[in-house]
């Protein structure tokens, strides 16, 4: 854990120097202009001290933080970061012990998990004193923060998952570079993988088509695995306290991504292609022309024009199975939430409301470029013309509209370990330790005892 607290007199030392100064005059904007995630403007707070805990974004929430406590002297907030996963179990136990901070920022689909277990505070209070209204956000990312009919969280932020294709590759095969991969096809995608593998004279892979999961690391791609089960109109429960990961849907998906890695020489040709390649932005096959064809989230349009400027490629929404022209989407993405046990409520729904706005999230947008939850940020003019493709930022914003979420469950983590992690079910079937049917029977079995215990835990 990544540790940065700073006093409000820290921040107005801060200010005065140069790259501060740059830093807040950018996003500075008087507290009237701008629309916030309610819209009721709370009189002063007294003398208080909050605590915002926030994984990543790190840039943007000093920014935010100073800047609020600019405009609210008598405040002053702490920060604190976390790396990726590394926050949730520590709230748990500061909640248990009274020691919660006041706001979180954190991954939006562990939210029902965090509150059904008792440890978040609902949101009912602060959005009826600041007139929240659901409709201003996407609407997987205000579905994904809700939990038994109860808002537990305001959505900041998200991000979709969409076919690339590399242009150059598309046109020396032959094909109309301008035409996306035929994704509603789950055969084709395997022909197409197989034509666009390129091998060296002794066989090893020189361009890789199509590898359609993150097995093995994110250099193949990030989401996948959730889409194809969305686009083969399955889900992974069939209530709150069933789970359907044995599915004809699911098992059709696990199916697919093993045909199409043993058609491309099998998991460990794909192995020994993927061993060359660090995860890390700046180090991409697919950047450096070397996979035709991955499924990969928006941030790209981003790190492309960064580390690979001259990149010729194409993004495109995935396609239904069976139905060309319907399409389906992921969203991910973070969410703004109080703990259970937080104190000073009526000053932090203030923090809550400054940080939801669509000036703050506008910011963070601007700098990370990724997708607002709220629609009129996500839509806005200043927010596409920053981006270094705004037409694909553009259709990747306005996805959010059909994009689904993972599922709202207390066991969420364990469904994304069983789905995505490695060692799991995919991977089960892919090195061939189990058939298909074997690892959705083994992985429904664990996620629902998963379930039926969590239900029996809160006596229900």
């Amino acid at each position: 854990m990544a540790l940065n607290q700073l006093s409000r007199r820290d921040f107005l030392r801060l200010s005065a120097l140069g790259t501060a100064s740059t830093m807040l005059a950018a996003c500075a904007v008087a507290p009237a202009a701008a629309p916030s995630a309610g819209g009721a403007q709370a009189p002063a707070a007294a003398t208080v001290n909050l605590q915002f805990w926030s994984e990543g974004a790190h840039e943007w929430a000093e920014e935010q933080i100073a800047l609020y406590m600019e405009q609210n002297p008598a405040v002053t907030v702490e920060y604190v970061t976390f790396k990726s996963q590394e926050m949730t179990p520590k709230l748990l136990t500061a909640s248990a012990a009274g020691t919660a901070p006041n706001l979180t920022r954190q991954d939006r689909f562990r939210v029902a998990g965090w509150a059904g277990r008792g440890g978040a505070e609902p949101l009912t209070a602060y959005m009826e004193q600041y007139s929240v209204d659901p409709s201003v956000f996407w609407p997987a990312t205000w579905e994904e923060c809700q939990w038994q009919g109860v808002t537990y969280a305001i959505p900041f932020n998200t991000d979709g998952r969409y076919v690339f294709w590399n242009k150059d590759i598309f046109a020396a095969a032959g094909l109309d570079p301008e035409t996306p991969p035929p994704t509603h096809d789950w055969e084709a995608m395997i022909d197409l993988a197989v034509s666009l593998t390129q091998r060296e004279s002794d066989g090893v892979v020189n361009v890789m088509g199509f590898i359609p999961s993150q097995v093995l690391s994110n250099a193949y791609g990030n989401g996948g695995d959730y889409l194809y089960v969305w686009a083969n109109r399955g889900s992974f429960l069939i209530d709150d306290r069933t789970a359907s990961l044995d599915s004809p849907e699911l098992q059709q998906v696990l199916q697919w991504q093993k045909d199409i890695v043993d058609a491309v020489g099998g998991i460990d040709v794909a192995a020994e292609f993927n061993a060359g390649w660090p995860t890390t932005a700046g180090f991409s096959p697919f950047g450096a022309g070397k996979l035709a064809m991955m499924v990969n989230g928006d941030w790209n349009i981003g790190d492309f024009a960064r580390y690979y400027p001259d990149l010729n490629f194409g993004m495109a929404p995935w396609e239904i199975r069976n139905s060309p022209g319907e399409y389906t989407g992921f969203a991910g993405g973070f969410s703004l939430a109080i703990p259970a046990g937080a104190a000073s409520l009526d000053e932090t729904y203030r923090l809550l409301d400054f940080l939801a706005s669509y000036d703050s999230q506008l910011s963070a947008s601007i700098r990370y470029q990724f997708i607002p939850a709220r629609k009129d940020a996500a839509l806005s003019e200043e927010l596409l013309a920053s981006s270094s493709n705004p037409a694909q930022r553009k259709m990747a914003n306005e996805s959010m509209e059909y994009a689904h979420f993972r599922p709202v469950t207390p066991v969420a983590g364990e469904i994304h370990s069983y789905w995505v992690r490695p060692g799991t079910a995919r991977d089960w079937v892919l090195y061939g330790e189990k058939d298909v049917a074997t690892a959705c029977k083994d992985m429904q079995e664990a996620i629902q005892k998963a379930l039926d215990e969590y239900w029996v835990s809160i006596g229900a």
